[in-house]
């Protein structure tokens, strides 16, 4: 096609198509040629678009709001969770566990639980070979050494 003549289609487009272009366009068999090449592909292009709404039709995604209310209103658990009952009992639940764990770490504390050196739990290097003998003799030596353990701890 003519550089001429492609810029006017460019610019024009070939519904408004000046007296000049039509009688170059009847005259030219090239340029009629390429001018019904470029209506064809553009036709197939039109029929290829796809359509211009594309998704979910409207009100989707307030019908989908709805059913998942509905649906939840009637679970048995609802009032626990959709409740100014269940926020409360949360919130209480939660301070009554600070409250209790803040007790239980004090009173380890004060007992020495917490702080007491792993010492005194296991001492080290320390072994004691296993008690042989009569039944007699095995109950005299583990409350021997039960009673050694004692006053080493204090």
């Amino acid at each position: 096609m003519h550089g001429s003549i492609r810029d006017e289609l460019i610019r024009d487009g070939w519904d408004k198509n000046s007296e000049e272009l039509r009688n170059h366009l009847s005259s030219c068999r090239e340029c009629s040629a390429e001018l019904n090449a470029m209506r064809t592909h553009s036709a197939i292009l039109q029929e290829l678009r796809a359509p211009e709404e594309v998704g979910p039709a409207a009100g989707f995604y307030a019908r989908v709001i709805q059913r998942i209310e509905e649906r939840a209103k009637q679970s048995i658990w609802a009032v626990f969770i959709y409740s100014p009952f269940a926020k409360r009992l949360t919130y209480a639940s939660f301070a009554l566990a600070v409250i209790l764990g803040s007790y239980v770490v004090a009173e380890e504390s004060r007992d020495g639980h917490l702080t007491a050196p792993p010492t005194m739990v296991a001492r080290q290097g320390h072994y004691d070979p296993p008690v042989v003998g009569s039944i007699a003799q095995q109950r005299d030596a583990v409350l021997e050494n039960f009673a050694s353990e004692q006053g080493s701890i204090r």
